[in-house]
């Protein structure tokens, strides 16, 4: 760990983000980025690929995930959302209820499959969607 610890604050911004958090991740070693992963924001990228896997690593560790999902506007709400669905669904709530409309669909099937029904019903006042009225009135 070490070793690659050390090759990537060597290589820096040359190494592509995407497929390294990916291959890491499949091997359950995400962790071991976050240094390199908080170095790139401190130089400020945006790419969400990069916000997300720092928010999967704050969610596995509990570093305060609530807080960053809520103030952290560049990771991908489906994304994270997904990857918070069977670890805590209160903070796939969170992710999905950020893109304000885009994974509509995704935020009522977690708080339905997890009893989350206050949750739902302040986020179906908030929007004042007639349309998402609708699809959860016909789901349930």
């Amino acid at each position: 760990e070490d070793f690659i610890k050390s090759l990537l604050q060597n290589v820096r911004a040359a190494c592509p983000i995407e497929p390294l958090c990916a291959e890491v991740e499949k091997r359950n070693h995400l962790r071991i980025l976050l240094p390199w992963l908080e170095a790139r924001v401190a130089e400020g990228n945006q790419d969400p690929f990069l916000h997300n896997g720092i928010a999967k690593i704050y969610i596995d560790t509990n570093r305060d995930p609530e807080t960053f999902l809520k103030t952290n506007q560049f990771y991908d709400s489906a994304v994270v959302g997904k990857y918070c669905e069977d670890r805590d669904p209160h903070l796939a709530y969170t992710a999905y209820k950020r893109s304000w409309g885009q994974c509509d669909n995704q935020l009522v099937d977690v708080t339905n499959r997890n009893g989350l029904f206050r949750l739902q019903a302040r986020y179906l006042v908030e929007r004042q969607s007639p349309e998402l009225w609708d699809l959860v009135l016909c789901t349930t």
